[in-house]
């Protein structure tokens, strides 16, 4: 049976490396979450990554220090039992659990913790041995556009529409963190014309302190929303593209703010067309 899920007003927290390895650390992220959450009558996700990394980092590079996505990959490795045990954790607390994978062994291992959801990152959106591979789940899938080709786009979304697959893409820009003027949130209704009925949503890489753009992309018919949550404690810093569980809750009461001024369109919910006159008028 396949699973199914409302993509409406749906809100996904991106974990990524953001547990440094340390699972108490993950387990604490989650929770800390969770209680920014509270009394927001939304949807919620969890999110975490997959990578299995002696297939995925090439032979040659394993162990590089001076290659920055290597080390930090292999330092932060957690194993399967723990990937499981945050998965578990995930669901706990009240979220739906949503996994990304960067490979193909990663998305028997969702399966087999048993995820609600696979999102595919912007990096792997024409990674076609992949989309064969999560094609032939029971699972939604939410797709990140950032840096694809509009060829790629069609391609892609023709894909999974023969093979009658429930998706969403999102508008999303790959720069760490994204600058104002590099937004574009024009795209989302670009991304809504071009592929009427498909749900569209924002997966936001700004500076955590910025509460306008959700705002706007709500207003833009955008209905889900990504955005990457962390804890700085101890050791542990935060990149400057994670939000605080007190900035989660801020963003999260401007996006029902804007909610109350501008209801997203859903689906193939489109404007009323002016009726042509006809010679007989």
């Amino acid at each position: 049976m396949k699973h199914t899920v409302d993509f409406n007003k749906l809100f996904i927290f991106e974990m990524a490396n953001n547990h440094m390895g340390d699972l108490d650390h993950a387990v604490r992220i989650i929770r800390e979450v969770r209680k920014a959450t509270k009394g927001f009558d939304f949807n919620f996700a969890f999110k975490l990554q997959y990578r299995d990394l002696d297939t995925f980092i090439h032979p040659d590079f394993k162990g590089r220090q001076d290659i920055k996505y290597v080390k930090r990959f292999e330092e932060t490795k957690l194993g399967v039992e723990k990937l499981k045990r945050l998965k578990e954790e995930i669901v706990k607390n009240g979220f739906i659990p949503v996994c990304t994978p960067f490979d193909e062994p990663s998305v028997d291992l969702i399966e087999e913790h048993g995820f609600a959801i696979i999102k595919i990152g912007s990096c792997s959106f024409s990674d076609w041995p992949l989309l064969e591979r999560v094609a032939l789940t029971d699972k939604p899938l939410i797709l990140s556009l950032g840096g694809a080709a509009l060829e790629d786009m069609d391609k892609v979304v023709i894909f999974l529409e023969h093979r009658g697959k429930s998706f969403c893409l999102m508008h999303c820009v790959g720069e760490y963190p994204t600058a104002k003027e590099n937004l574009q949130l024009n795209q989302i209704d670009f991304i809504r014309q071009r592929y009427p009925g498909v749900p569209v949503g924002y997966s936001t890489h700004e500076d955590p302190l910025n509460m306008e753009s959700v705002k706007m992309a709500v207003a833009k018919g955008a209905l889900v929303f990504e955005r990457h949550v962390g804890v700085a404690a101890g050791p542990y810093a935060l990149n400057k593209y994670s939000s605080t569980p007190e900035q989660i809750g801020k963003w999260l009461q401007s996006a029902q703010e804007a909610l109350k001024c501008a209801v997203p369109l859903r689906g193939k919910d489109k404007f009323p067309q002016r009726k042509k006159k006809t010679s007989s008028d």
